[in-house]
């Protein structure tokens, strides 16, 4: 079993080559992505990326840097998180059994710990 991170990265989108960014910051360092979500969040071009990504001895370097990143706004590693599993069929519906299109992990967590331009920047306790 190996051990995870979930992270809320929270970016501004100006061209395609953003997604790029945040993946490649953690392919260097040999960081394993495992699962990614992208949602818009305002009009101005404000988006949050939820992804899941392997612990192991870069996974903070590869944070840090990622949070030092141009039009990243802030990094928040959600700790003891548990994701909860939504299936959705063709029609968009969410499915407990059966045949399915997409999946979507929802993260539930405890602690946020915000990064941006490598520093800590908030630590808060839900």
């Amino acid at each position: 079993m190996t051990q995870e991170r979930v992270l809320r990265v929270t970016v501004y989108y100006r061209d395609s080559s953003i997604l790029e960014k945040v993946i490649s910051t953690f392919r260097k360092l040999w960081v394993d992505i495992d699962w990614m979500n992208v949602r818009k969040t305002s009009d101005d071009g404000l988006y949050e990326i939820y992804m899941g990504v392997r612990d192991n001895k870069n996974t903070y370097i590869a944070i840090l840097n990622l949070s030092k990143t141009v039009d990243v706004e802030k990094v928040e590693v959600l700790e003891n998180a548990r994701l909860v599993e939504y299936k959705f069929n063709e029609k968009g519906e969410v499915v407990k059994e059966g045949k399915y299109t997409m999946v979507v992990y929802v993260p539930v967590f405890s602690k946020v710990t915000s990064y941006s331009w490598g520093e800590v920047v908030g630590e808060n306790i839900h």
